[in-house]
């Protein structure tokens, strides 16, 4: 092979080359671009898209974030509400409890009432019938019948 050969396929090369580069690298009023036009706008064209996708997608996560912290908050709510709710049952299971204890004790005191007063009613009766008694020796002996 000679030089010139050589040199051939290297200009051919060369050529062949930039040929190839001619269809990546185009020029335009805006400057030099790697991709050609059409390929640039779609590319142009899916980068918007897909900021636009992405600012919608924040603004998804604000949203689900702000639901969340709601849901969290309600949440807590009906928690402390619960833990009221079953305080005042505790409480009022205990005042039933109390009810009942100072029931029996007032049934007792009333029983011991009773109690007493039969007791001073016989004992009234007892007394009556000694004053009954003690009448009719006192008239006995005062119309001296003894």
């Amino acid at each position: 092979m000679c030089i010139r050969d050589r040199y051939q396929r290297r200009v051919r090369g060369v050529w062949i080359e930039l040929e190839m580069a001619s269809r990546l690298i185009s020029f335009d009023e805006t400057g030099i671009r790697v991709l050609q036009a059409d390929k640039f706008d779609e590319s142009k064209k899916m980068a918007d898209e897909c900021k636009l996708f992405v600012d919608k997608l924040s603004e998804f996560t604000d949203k689900v974030g702000t639901v969340v912290g709601s849901v969290d908050a309600q949440a807590q709510n009906i928690e402390n509400e619960k833990m009221k709710a079953i305080g005042l049952r505790n409480k009022l299971d205990g005042e039933e409890t109390h009810r009942r204890q100072r029931q029996v004790e007032l049934q007792s005191l009333i029983n011991d009432k009773k109690h007493e007063c039969e007791r001073l009613n016989v004992q009234l009766e007892s007394l009556v019938k000694i004053e009954q008694e003690q009448k009719t020796l006192i008239e006995k002996l005062s119309n001296n019948e003894i």
